[in-house]
């Protein structure tokens, strides 16, 4: 026999190992316990493990593993469920979900068709959960209880879709919320707690949307029909949003990298918006009920490093913050700083300003609903301060100001209107 022979029996009977061998360490095991339940499992591929116990009736689970090494763990007990886990790959598979359905009418899908992503799973009582991960080391975390004492038996639904890498996704809700998350960048994070008063329907909604790299979003709502809206598209952003109470409403939107945001809203029927783009900061309390604030600290160009800070406590408060290159008439925005502290009710602000600016409002009385104190401070560039405090009494309206642009030279301009009392007015305004 030729060595050209001897050497193609010996490939064949190395594939012939391979096939027999290599590709037969796949493990499925099913367990079911009831009537009407139905379990699938499909591996194809090498190094696969499925796990299925079912106790209770009428539950169904599906696991479909292909290329290698992923990891299917189903645990459905109660009547009703449904579990899909569809494990695939790019290069090397190694995807891990763990699903625990407890109670009935639950709905979990699983969809891993990247590396080494992780999905956890736990929910209780008809409640809702997608998870789909096509990028790799992905890390998905679900815990939904349910509350079948109230109707309609919909309950939690979490969408998560991760197709960048590193990712991490963390949801809590009990009762009755919706939360979606979206992350398509790399090492972002995003932690949603959605909880409710403890005895009732919730219907808290939250959105993160991050398609950056090594954002930070972070959503607790504690009360009923609160809306949370985060989108971040850039790079090192953090968006923090506590709202508790009912019917409050904020929304988060970052362009640009190292932005950061802080909305905290007690009360009900609060409404916040924020909107930056790089190097920004803002810090947003409300505490009472229908405050409005807004701030808006964006640009063409240049819009960086401007800083706000609201913090309203009362009723029918109204403060809004614009630091915008794209408003003001030269369209730069640089370093500007914004304070408006507001204490009681009915009070209104209004702050606009570009180039090296300083504005800060106090105001503290109750005004009246047709009389309200309001402050206006409008400052177009060069290196303004403007300074208004209104305390006590009503009606008070203050409005200032300043203007430098395109003379030639700068001017320093400075304005300060302090008011105490009943009905008082003060109009500054100072051009080069």
């Amino acid at each position: 026999m030729s060595k050209k022979t001897l050497k193609a029996i010996a490939v064949l009977a190395f594939l012939a190992f391979l096939n027999g061998n290599a590709l037969a360490d796949n493990t499925a095991s099913s367990t079911t316990n009831g009537t009407g339940n139905t379990s699938n499992i499909t591996q194809s591929g090498d190094g696969q493990t499925a796990t299925v116990t079912q106790d209770g009736d009428d539950n169904n689970s599906d696991v479909d593993q292909s290329l290698l090494d992923n990891t299917a763990t189903v645990d459905q007990d109660g009547n009703n469920n449904n579990s899909l886990v569809l494990q695939s790959g790019i290069q090397s598979g190694g995807n891990t979900a763990d699903v625990t359905q407890i109670r009935d009418n639950n709905q979990s899908d699983v969809l891993q068709s990247g590396d080494f992503n992780s999905a956890t799973v736990a929910q209780d009582e008809d409640n809702t959960s997608l998870v789909d991960q096509s990028g790799s080391g992905n890390t998905a975390n679900v815990d939904q209880d349910g509350n079948n004492s109230v109707p309609p038996n919909i309950e939690n639904i979490s969408n998560i879709f991760q197709s960048g890498d590193d990712n991490t996704a963390n949801v809590w809700q009990d009762d009755r919320n919706l939360s979606t998350i979206n992350q398509s960048g790399s090492g972002n994070l995003a932690d949603v707690d959605q909880t409710g008063f403890g005895g009732g329907f919730d219907d808290n909604t939250s959105t993160v949307d991050q398609s950056g790299d090594d954002n930070t979003a972070s959503v607790t709502q504690n009360g009923n029909l609160n809306i949370s809206s985060i989108a971040q598209l850039g790079s090192l952003n953090d968006a923090t949003v506590g709202q508790s109470g009912t019917a409050n409403d904020s929304t988060v939107t970052q362009f640009g990298d190292s932005n950061s945001a802080t909305v905290d809203q007690s009360g009900n029927d609060n409404v916040s918006t924020v909107g930056q783009d790089l190097s920004n900061t803002a810090s947003v309390n409300q505490s009472g009920n229908l405050n409005n604030s807004a701030v808006n600290q964006t640009g063409p160009f240049g819009a960086e490093g401007n800083s706000a800070t609201v913090d309203q406590s009362g009723e029918n408060n109204v403060s809004t913050i614009n630091q915008d290159g794209g408003v003001t008439p030269n369209g730069f925005s640089f370093s500007n700083t914004a304070s408006v502290d507001q204490s009681g009710d009915w009070n209104e602000a209004t702050v606009s300003q570009d180039d090296f600016n300083d504005a800060t409002v106090l105001q503290t009385g109750i005004g009246t609903a047709l009389d309200p104190n309001v402050v206006t401070i409008t400052q177009f560039d060069d290196n303004d301060v403007a300074y208004a405090e209104q305390n006590g009494g009503e009606g008070n309206s203050i409005l200032i100001e300043q203007g430098a642009c395109c003379s030639g030279a700068s001017a320093v301009n400075s304005a300060t209107a302090i008011q105490t009392g009943t009905f008082n007015t003060t109009t500054i305004i100072q051009t080069p």
